[in-house]
């Protein structure tokens, strides 16, 4: 099974941070500081989940998320979005953009723990 996490984060704290509790999880981890890199990465790695913050220069992630969705070799991985925003507007932009789940910073680490969890679990089998 692919266990590997991108995180398209443009601050580096935040991407340490967000970086440390993936791998503690067992996961290894792809980064990037811009919407840009990290589309490369996610097209070329087809990473098993992508954590994508919304607020980075240049391209957003919404549109990131917009580009991920509508090509066919990365539109089924899983996106979880990251956003400073507390402002229902901007969640519903990412929802609409194609994130799976929208996670508001700073995180609640045992929410985000199992969130990940979730994301990366197996579907049950039919």
């Amino acid at each position: 099974m692919n266990s590997r996490v991108l995180v398209i984060e443009d601050h580096p704290m935040d991407r340490e941070l967000v970086v440390e509790l993936v791998e503690q999880e067992g996961y290894q981890v792809l980064e990037a500081d811009s919407a840009e890199a990290g589309l490369g990465l996610a097209f070329a790695e087809r990473p098993a989940l992508i954590l994508m913050d919304l607020q980075l220069p240049r391209m957003s992630g919404y549109e990131a998320i917009r580009r991920l969705r509508a090509d066919p070799t990365t539109a089924h991985i899983p996106v979880l979005a990251l956003t400073a925003s507390v402002v229902g507007a901007g969640i519903r932009k990412a929802c609409d953009a194609g994130a799976d789940v929208c996670l508001v910073k700073p995180l609640d680490t045992a929410n985000f723990r199992d969130t990940l969890h979730k994301l990366l679990s197996p579907p049950p089998a039919e």
